[in-house]
């Protein structure tokens, strides 16, 4: 087909950055989402800020007024009508998707395994999981079918080290599956797609779990590498990494952004090689 990415071309959206072509977030009023949204917009993006509700969108108001790139649209991941609605419109207007970032997701209290609810199991898995999905058909077809772009999917540490969140984890485990799988079917139609692995982040909802006691911050901190948590600007710098011709070579991978968390975490099991490495 005549306006199919060559091989060599598949992926690289700089042009269409220039262009203003959009990237459409997910989960855009959420403490990740706000910082990705902001970060785009500063690389010269036009993005598409999507909440399911209004005050997540107001939340994106306040955080970019004046940008004159943004825009804003309710849409719920889980509701597969609300993600195609939002497409025909961003058709409607003139706006061609580029790129997508799943950032929605629903997290979870710590609950045994034999008290887990099913309404609420299986509420995680619409947003987290089958959301992403949607997404990704929905919006993903638009690129492959077009001149190519670049998907990349929050996911989670829980991803690589599942922790005792019996719904949240699986789902972060699924979604990274879904990256490798969609990767490998999109990649001839120009469509990369990739993760980014978020460790503990300095998000509002984990600052509030430090202020009532529900996370000890000095343990976080003692257990990663560079013993500290996560900002979320830095998880943005990486998501603005694999949306680049940067990554142009760059597809089916999940980058783990985590302040070294994974590498260190372990080291508590070997009391005699002391709190780790000096």
């Amino acid at each position: 087909m005549a306006n199919q990415p060559s091989r060599e071309t598949a992926g690289r959206i700089g042009a269409r950055r220039a262009a203003g072509d959009a990237v459409v977030v997910t989960g855009a009023g959420g403490g990740i989402g706000l910082a990705i949204v902001g970060r785009l917009l500063g690389d010269g993006w036009a993005v598409v800020a999507t909440d399911v509700d209004q005050a997540g969108l107001e939340r994106v108001r306040r955080a970019v007024a004046g940008e004159r790139s943004l825009h804003l649209s309710a849409m719920n991941v889980a509701e597969r009508t609300s993600v195609t609605a939002t497409a025909a419109a961003l058709r409607a207007d003139g706006l061609r998707v580029a790129g997508l970032v799943n950032v929605a997701g629903l997290l979870q209290d710590v609950f045994p395994l034999f008290s887990m609810d099913d309404v609420l199991q299986r509420r995680i898995w619409d947003v987290n999981y089958f959301g992403a999905v949607t997404c990704t058909q929905v919006f993903g077809s638009v690129m492959a079918d077009g001149l190519g772009g670049a998907i990349v999917n929050i996911t989670s540490i829980n991803e690589l080290r599942p922790l005792p969140l019996h719904a949240y984890a699986p789902t972060k485990v699924a979604l990274g599956a879904l990256t490798v799988l969609s990767a490998g079917e999109l990649g001839p139609k120009g469509v990369r797609v990739n993760a980014v692995a978020p460790g503990f982040t300095l998000t509002p909802i984990m600052e509030d779990k430090i202020r009532t006691g529900k996370r000890d911050v000095t343990t976080l901190r003692a257990n990663a590498a560079m013993g500290r948590l996560v900002e979320t600007g830095e998880i943005a710098s990486v998501v603005s990494f694999l949306l680049s011709d940067d990554a142009s070579a760059v597809t089916g991978v999940s980058i783990p952004v985590d302040a070294g968390w994974l590498a260190t975490s372990h080291w508590m099991n070997f009391r005699d090689l002391g709190q780790g490495p000096e």
